[in-house]
Parts: C-alpha cells; sequence; structure tokens
C-alpha cells in the first residue's frame, strides 16, 4: 500500500468549510496515487477559493506547469477572487473511477455535490447559496500523468469540469 503522498503544501481550510471524499479502495498503487493527487487537485481549487489567491501555490503543485489544468484552477479561482467571494460550507465528492489514460497516465473521474457551498462576501462576510438540484452536481475528468520531478506525485494535465451533471452524478 502508499506510505501516503508526497509532501505537498498545506491546505488548511477555514473552520466553516469541508472538503470530503467518499472512499475508493484501489488495489493498484499507481491509480490509487492517481486518484489521491487528482483529489488533492479538486481540493486546492477550493482552497485557492477559500484563501482567496488565484496564485495560490496549492493548485500549481498538483497540475502540470502551463498546462489547461493549472489555467482551469486559476481562473475559477479568479472568479471568487474578482468578486470579492470565499466560499463556506461542504463540498462532497463520490462516485470515482480510475482508468487507463494516455501513455502512462489515467483518467480519474468522479461527481461533486456543492448543494451544500455558501458564497461568501469577503467584506461583511454575508453568505448565500445557489440554486438547488442539478446546477450543484459537477463531473469531473482529470488526466493524471506521473510528475517527471517528484517520485509518487501525479499531476493533473487536463481538468474538464461539466457543471449540471445530474446524468453524470444524479
Amino acid at each position: 500500500m502508499l506510505s501516503g503522498p508526497p509532501p505537498g503544501p498545506e491546505m488548511k481550510l477555514p473552520a466553516d468549510l469541508k472538503v470530503t471524499f467518499e472512499e475508493t479502495k484501489l488495489k493498484d498503487p499507481d491509480q490509487a496515487a492517481a486518484l489521491r493527487d487528482a483529489q488533492l487537485y479538486a481540493k486546492s481549487t477550493v482552497f485557492g477559493m477559500a484563501e482567496p489567491d488565484p496564485e495560490s501555490e496549492a493548485y500549481g503543485y498538483y497540475a502540470v506547469p502551463g498546462s489547461q489544468a493549472e489555467k482551469y484552477a486559476k481562473a475559477r479561482i479568479g472568479v471568487y477572487v474578482d468578486g470579492g467571494l470565499t466560499i463556506a460550507g461542504e463540498r462532497q465528492h463520490s462516485r470515482a473511477e480510475v482508468r487507463p489514460g494516455k501513455k502512462d497516465g489515467y483518467v480519474v473521474t468522479f461527481c461533486s455535490d456543492e448543494s451544500k457551498v455558501k458564497g461568501k462576501h469577503e467584506a461583511s462576510g454575508e453568505t448565500f447559496t445557489g440554486d438547488p438540484g442539478p446546477t450543484n452536481l459537477w463531473h469531473w475528468t482529470l488526466d493524471m500523468v506521473p510528475s517527471p520531478k517528484i517520485d509518487g506525485l501525479w499531476l493533473t494535465q487536463e481538468a474538464i469540469v461539466k457543471g449540471r451533471a445530474s446524468a453524470e452524478c444524479g
């Protein structure tokens, strides 16, 4: 089994924010590591929104430098920063699957439910929620590749995150 993830940036979330992942047991250690780091990439986007910092080192650690995945995380976090927002509540992840991808990589998919997530205005602390239902279901498809520099670390090369994903996640 895995001895644990390689050391990465600390992602201590505020007390009013939780990110949870349904447990998925995988026998293959490389698949398990790719899933672990895909989940950490997803968590790093929430962490960046909570900081809020579009230059957060967390998502950069779990993404291939200059990749679409790095640009996706920066843009997603940037929406919160530009709006003077942060995030509270709980984002739950489930239905993880890992399958062979390009070359030596894997494709990791999972769902996230943001029905318990609230936006929060930084200045006032006032919270607001989005619409209930399918608008809060997201389907993630992450292309994971082994890090060329850190043994045991898997990096997200491409992140396709589909909203209103009730067909995949409902």
